[in-house]
């Protein structure tokens, strides 16, 4: 039967949770406000589409929910049962505030300060998810509260992989019951929010093998990466606008034109919003890397790069696909003679490149900075007035002064030979 939205208002749930009013709604289900029996306020979460499919993906949700740490920053798991007419329930944490997406439409560009204070916030969401190799999958800002203490609240586990086999091993292991993991839902499925989505999202569902697939936690950080853009430049850096009223196969067409276009995009073009300091630039970069091996590889990773750069000013320097290391910017020259002074080269392979810029000279550059093409958007070059900066058009002249000076010395000698011998030797 459909489930009328309505239905249950009133309904006392097993545990004693009254359900008062309707919410929301989604794909697969009502959200409802109820009160427990000690008067607290709770959302309460009842699937209307019973599709074998759907069952499964809302019993991953519950599960995860139910075996992950407690955490400040995502929604608490109270309950969970089937109504009467058998419609499957989750009763969780009721955030009083608003979305992010909310949010962002009141404030379009936020300081850069408040924008790492909340992305740090989200990070922490995911520690519990991450450590268990779970990933989100539909990390956006209207699965983002906001409290009214200004406390980020992560929702919406509906898609959720478990990306790593945690959760299946637990269920074959009889540790945990049923096989809700066991089974590939997602293959020719495009699971997630186009705009907000990772790049190996698109390619995943088209593999045969699911051990080929990439979807892991550093898509999470990917989606994160989206935010941050967004919320620092007051604009997504992709955007999918189907036409207006559009058939299913106009929307189709739209979405397929998207997806080409997101999967040619190149590291290179995603260019700095003018306002974001370069240091933090090559944090915010690093996530949006289509290589996901290239990105920080999980949310604490990610959070700690933003760390880093807040208490000491220091942006990522890569150095391979699964190594970051941090440098202090304002002591690079002096690292870099000492480099040459030791002849120690051979410490860091030829392939590995160190990058730095220096804080005085950016502030006298351009605020959007065009990256070159032949360097993705973390591998970023030394600017003019930066330490090490060699200007292609001149000479080097700390490696090779003295060569050029034996060279002169040697040239000096050669003509004085000539002319002794043209002028003076007797004839």
């Amino acid at each position: 039967m459909t489930l009328d939205k309505n239905h249950y208002i009133g309904a006392v749930l097993a545990g004693g949770y009254k359900i008062e009013r309707f919410v929301g709604s989604g794909a697969f289900a009502y959200v409802y406000f109820a009160k427990a029996p000690t008067g607290q306020g709770c959302a309460v979460k009842i699937q209307y589409n019973l599709a074998q499919d759907a069952r499964i993906r809302f019993s991953r949700e519950v599960k995860v929910l139910r075996e992950i740490p407690p955490n400040d920053y995502l929604v608490r798991y109270f309950s969970d049962g089937e109504t009467p007419e058998g419609y499957p329930y989750l009763i969780m944490e009721f955030v009083d505030g608003m979305t992010l997406k909310e949010a962002l439409k009141r404030r379009r560009v936020w300081p850069v300060q408040e924008s790492c204070d909340l992305i740090l916030q989200l990070c922490d969401a995911f520690g519990g998810l991450h450590q268990l190799g779970v990933v989100h999958r539909d990390v956006k800002p209207d699965n983002i509260m906001l409290t009214r203490n200004h406390q980020v609240k992560l929702m919406d586990l509906g898609l959720i992989k478990d990306a790593q086999g945690l959760f299946k091993l637990l269920e074959s292991e009889d540790i945990m019951r049923g096989r809700d993991f066991a089974e590939n839902l997602d293959k020719g499925v495009l699971a997630g929010t186009p705009e907000y989505m990772a790049p190996e999202q698109f390619s995943d569902p088209s593999l045969n093998d699911e051990s080929l697939a990439k979807t892991d936690t550093w898509t999470d950080v990917y989606s994160l990466g989206l935010i941050f853009y967004e919320m620092v430049a007051g604009r997504k850096l992709f955007v999918f606008n189907p036409p207006a009223n559009a058939s299913q196969n106009e929307f189709a067409k739209a979405l397929l034109a998207f997806l080409t276009m997101r999967t040619q995009q190149r590291d290179e073009e995603i260019l700095p919003p003018p306002n974001v300091p370069y240091q933090l630039w090559t944090v915010i970069a690093r996530a949006l890397h289509a290589d996901p091996t290239r990105r920080q590889h999980n949310a604490q990773e990610f959070a700690d790069d933003i760390r880093r750069y807040l208490t000491s000013g220091e942006g990522v320097v890569e150095q391979d696909s699964d190594k970051t290391s941090a440098i202090d910017l304002a002591n690079f020259a002096e690292l870099m003679r000492a480099k040459e002074t030791a002849q120690v080269g051979a410490a860091t392979s030829s392939d590995q490149q160190l990058f730095a810029t220096n804080r005085q000279s950016l502030a006298a550059a351009p605020a959007a900075m065009p990256i070159p093409g032949n360097v993705g958007v973390s591998g970023l070059p030394s600017m003019p007035g930066s330490p090490g900066y060699v200007d292609p058009g001149e000479d080097d002249g700390d490696g090779n002064g003295f060569l050029w000076g034996f060279l002169i010395v040697l040239l000096l000698i050669i003509v004085g030979v000539l002319v002794f011998y043209l002028f003076f030797l007797p004839k």
